[in-house]
C-alpha cells in the first residue's frame, strides 16, 4: 500500500508538470451593464418618466442581456478571426469537425458568469498570458460594438420611418401655407379682425351715406364671405399640423441621434492584465486527488483479492500450479451445526435378560431400593429432554439454512463469486450487446441529425396581459401558422417519410415537428430555437425562416388590429369632416344672403345706427336708415343661428384635430414595416451530427444487458430455493 501510494504521488507530480500538461494563464474583466445606452432618451427627451439615468448601473434584466450577448456567435466569431484561434488551438482546418472542436475549445477557455454583486465576469484561459489579457479586453470592447450594431439596425429603420413621416408632414404644412398665401392674395389676411374693421367702416360709410364707400366695403365683404370660411379652416388646421410637425421633428432628431451616435453599454470595473503565474493546472490538487484515489483503489482491490483468495482457491491453484490448502468456510450464520442425532433408546427400567435372571442378586433393603428407583427415573427424564433439545436444534438450523440461502447470494462476496463463476457468459453477452448497439446506432439504421439554433430577444412588442414579452414571443413561435408554413415550405411530410393518406397523418407530422423543432426560453429570458434535420443547411434555413415568419406573423397581427382602428377612426374623421362642411355651408349662406359676418361687432354698430348715437358731425342725419333696419332685421332673425353654428364650427375644428392625430398615428402603425426580434446568435450549418449520441447508446446497452443477464443468473442459481420457499 505504501509503495503503490508513493508511486502514485511521484507519477502525479510528474504527469502534472509542464512536460505533459501545458500551463494556462488566466485573465479576467469585471464590468457592470449600463442602465440605458440610448442617447435620445438619456439626453434629448424631457419628462419621459423613466428612472434610468445615463450614469446608472443596470439591474437584473440588463445583466442577463449582457450575458446573452457575450455568449453570441458575433463576438465568438470576431475573436476567433482576430486571433486565428483555429491555428492557435492546433485544430486541423481540413478536419470534418473543425468548427465543433473549435467552438468547444473556445467555450472551455472563455467563460462568462454573473457575480454575487450583479456584475459580469469575463474569464479567459490561454497558454500565452498576454493573449489571454488581450482576448478578455477585446471581448469587453466588442460588447459595445455588438450591442450597438444590433440596436443600430432597428434605429436606422426607425429613423427611416420617422424621416418619411416628417418630410410628408412638412410637405403638407407647406401646401397649406401656399393655400393661405393664395387666399391672402384675394385680400383675406385675418378673417376676424378684417370682419370687425370692415363692419365698423361700413357703419360709418352708411352713416355718411357714402354710396361708393359702401359699395367698395360690400365687395370686400363678399370676398371675405366667400373665402373667409376656407381661410379659417386652413388656418386652424395649419396650427394643428404645425404642432404635429414640431413633434415629428423632435422624434426625427431623436431617431437620427440613435441611428448615428452610440454610447458605451458597460462600466468596466477591472480590466484584464498579463498574468504572472499560471492558473491551470493546479498541481497540488491533482497530486492530492491522485494519491487519495490510488490509495482507496488499492485498498478496494486488496479486499477483492483477499475475498477471491478465500472463496475461489481453485482459481489461484490453477494459476499458480501449487496446491493450496482449502481453508474452512465460515458459516454466514455464525453457528456451528449440531452433532448428528443418534438413535438412543432409553434404558429399560427392568432387565429381563435370561442371564441376569439366572444370576443371584442380593436383595437390598427396602429403603435403599426406593432411592435407587427414584434416581433411575430422573436419569431417564433427563435423557429424554436432551434428545428433544437436540432434535429441535437440528430443525432450527435446517430452517435457517434454507431461509438465508437466497440472502447470502446478495452479499458483496457472493455477488463477486457469482460474477466470477459466469464471467465467460457475461463477457460474451456484454460484448455482443456492445457490437449490436454500435451497429444499430450507426447511419445504416438511424439517420444522423444535425442541429442548428439561434438565440433571439423580442422587440417592438408589448405584452397583452400578465405574460412577459419573452413568453409572448414563445407563444407566437409555437403558433399553428408558423408551424404550417414551415411544414409546407420544406415539405416535411416527405422529409419525415409520412404518407399523406395515412389515417393519423396530421397528428403524426405535428408530433415529428415537435420532436425536431424545439423552442424554449433560456434563464436569461432569451428564446432559443433549435432545429434538427438530416441536412445541416436545411436545419439552418429552417431556423432563419422561423424567425422570418415570426416577424411577419407579429407584423400582420399588429397591422390587422391597427387597420380596424384605422377604419373606425377614419369613419369618425369622415363624419367630423362632413359635419364641418355642413356647418360651413350654413355659415356661408348666412354670410352671403343676410350679410351677417361678425355678429358681435355688427350688432353693436347696428344698435348705434338704430339709436343714432354715431359720433361725428351730422353723423346721425347721414345714417342709412333703410340698410340699418334691414341689417337689424337679419340679425334679429339669424343672429342666434349664426352664433350657434359659428361656435359649433370652431368646436368641430378642435375635435377634428384630435381625431386626425389619432388617425395619423394609426396610419403610421398600419403602414410601417419593422421587425420584432433581435438576433443574439445567428444560426449556422453544423459540421457534426448531434443525434444519435452513439457512445451513450452503447454504454446504456452494455449496462442494461449486463444487469438483465445478472438477474437471470441469480434466478437460475436460486431456482431450488425459490421452489422450496414458494
Amino acid at each position: 500500500m505504501i509503495i503503490v501510494t508513493a508511486i502514485a504521488l511521484v507519477a502525479s507530480i510528474l504527469f502534472s508538470s509542464p512536460w505533459f500538461i501545458t500551463p494556462k494563464f488566466k485573465s479576467t474583466v469585471i464590468l457592470y451593464p449600463a442602465a440605458t445606452n440610448a442617447i435620445s432618451k438619456a439626453l434629448l427627451i424631457e419628462n419621459t418618466g423613466s428612472d434610468k439615468d445615463i450614469l446608472a448601473f443596470g439591474e437584473d434584466e440588463e445583466t442577463e442581456q449582457l450575458l446573452q450577448i457575450l455568449h453570441s456567435n458575433r463576438i465568438r466569431d470576431k475573436i476567433i478571426d482576430r486571433y486565428n484561434l483555429m491555428q492557435h488551438y492546433r485544430i486541423n482546418p481540413a478536419s470534418t469537425y473543425r468548427n465543433t472542436r473549435l467552438y468547444q475549445r473556445y467555450e472551455d477557455n472563455i467563460s462568462f458568469k454573473r457575480t454575487e454583486f450583479m456584475a459580469v465576469k469575463i474569464t479567459v484561459l490561454d497558454t500565452d498570458p498576454q493573449m489571454a489579457a488581450d482576448i478578455a479586453n477585446d471581448i469587453a470592447e466588442l460588447l459595445d460594438s455588438t450591442k450597438n450594431d444590433m440596436q443600430k439596425q432597428r434605429a436606422e429603420r426607425a429613423f427611416e420611418i420617422v424621416k418619411e413621416q416628417y418630410f410628408k408632414q412638412r410637405d403638407e404644412v407647406a401646401a397649406m401655407e401656399d393655400s393661405l398665401s393664395k387666399l391672402r392674395a384675394y385680400g383675406v389676411h385675418d378673417y376676424e379682425s378684417q370682419a370687425e374693421m370692415i363692419n365698423q367702416q361700413l357703419a360709418i360709410e352708411l352713416a355718411r351715406d357714402n354710396t361708393e364707400g359702401v359699395k367698395r366695403l360690400e365687395q370686400k365683404l363678399e370676398v371675405l364671405a366667400q373665402y373667409g370660411g376656407p381661410y379659417v379652416s386652413i388656418r386652424d388646421a395649419l396650427e394643428y399640423e404645425k404642432k404635429q410637425l414640431s413633434m415629428l421633428r423632435a422624434k426625427y432628431e431623436e431617431s437620427k441621434t440613435d441611428a448615428q451616435e452610440v454610447l458605451p453599454v458597460k462600466f468596466v470595473v477591472n480590466s484584464a492584465y498579463k498574468a504572472e503565474r499560471k492558473s491551470y493546472p493546479i498541481r497540488w490538487l491533482i497530486v492530492l486527488v491522485a494519491t487519495i484515489s490510488v490509495f482507496l483503489f488499492a485498498l478496494i482491490l486488496l479486499l477483492i483479492v483477499e475475498n477471491i483468495n478465500t472463496y475461489f482457491p481453485d482459481a489461484f491453484r490453477s494459476l499458480s500450479g501449487n496446491k493450496i490448502r482449502k481453508a474452512p468456510l465460515n458459516r454466514p450464520s455464525g453457528k456451528d451445526p449440531p452433532p448428528p442425532l443418534r438413535q438412543e433408546t432409553p434404558p429399560p427400567r427392568y432387565q429381563h435378560s435370561s442371564e441376569q435372571a439366572d444370576k443371584p442378586k442380593p436383595v437390598p433393603p427396602p429403603k435403599q431400593q426406593l432411592v435407587e428407583d427414584d434416581k433411575k427415573e430422573k436419569e431417564e427424564d433427563e435423557s429424554k429432554n436432551n434428545y428433544q433439545q437436540r432434535a429441535e436444534h437440528h430443525n432450527n438450523y435446517q430452517t435457517e439454512k434454507h431461509d438465508t440461502q437466497m440472502t447470502r447470494y446478495f452479499t458483496n462476496t457472493n455477488l463477486l463469486k457469482l460474477i466470477f463463476k459466469w464471467k465467460i457468459h457475461l463477457t460474451i453477452i456484454v460484448l455482443a450487446a456492445v457490437v449490436l448497439a454500435a451497429i444499430f446506432s450507426s447511419a445504416l439504421f438511424i439517420t444522423p441529425m444535425f442541429k442548428s439554433y439561434a438565440l433571439i430577444y423580442p422587440s417592438n412588442v408589448e405584452p397583452y396581459s400578465e405574460e412577459s414579452r419573452s413568453e409572448q414571443m414563445l407563444e407566437f413561435l409555437k403558433s399553428k401558422d408558423i408551424r404550417d408554413r414551415i411544414i409546407q415550405k420544406y415539405d416535411l411530410a416527405k422529409r419525415y417519410k409520412i404518407d399523406s393518406s395515412y389515417k393519423y397523418f396530421q397528428s403524426t407530422i405535428i408530433y415529428e415537428y415537435s420532436q425536431n423543432v424545439i423552442i424554449s426560453k433560456t434563464p436569461f429570458e432569451t428564446i432559443k430555437i433549435e432545429v434538427f434535420d438530416a441536412d445541416p443547411v436545411v436545419a439552418c434555413n429552417m431556423v432563419n425562416d422561423i424567425i422570418k415568419f415570426y416577424d411577419e406573423k407579429v407584423l400582420t397581427t399588429h397591422q390587422d388590429k391597427y387597420k380596424e382602428v384605422l377604419g373606425y377612426i377614419g369613419q369618425r374623421l369622415a363624419a367630423k369632416q362632413a359635419e364641418i362642411d355642413s356647418v360651413e355651408n350654413i355659415l356661408y349662406d348666412i354670410r352671403t344672403q343676410y350679410g351677417i359676418i361678425d355678429y358681435p361687432n355688427q350688432s353693436r354698430e347696428v344698435a348705434r345706427g338704430f339709436l343714432r348715437t354715431v359720433d361725428g358731425n351730422n353723423a346721425a342725419q347721414n345714417i342709412n336708415t333703410r340698410e340699418v333696419l334691414q341689417l337689424k332685421e337679419n340679425i334679429e332673425k339669424y343672429g342666434g343661428i349664426y352664433t350657434y353654428y359659428n361656435n359649433r364650427y370652431y368646436d368641430l375644428i378642435a375635435e377634428y384635430s384630435k381625431v386626425k392625430m389619432d388617425y395619423d398615428e394609426a396610419l403610421m402603425f398600419t403602414t410601417r414595416t419593422i421587425t420584432y426580434s433581435n438576433i443574439i446568435s445567428e444560426p449556422f450549418a453544423a459540421d457534426k451530427k448531434s443525434y444519435p449520441v452513439r457512445w451513450v447508446i452503447v454504454l446504456l446497452a452494455a449496462v442494461g444487458v449486463f444487469l438483465a443477464s445478472f438477474v437471470v443468473i441469480l434466478v437460475m442459481e436460486n431456482v431450488d430455493s425459490i421452489r422450496r420457499n414458494f
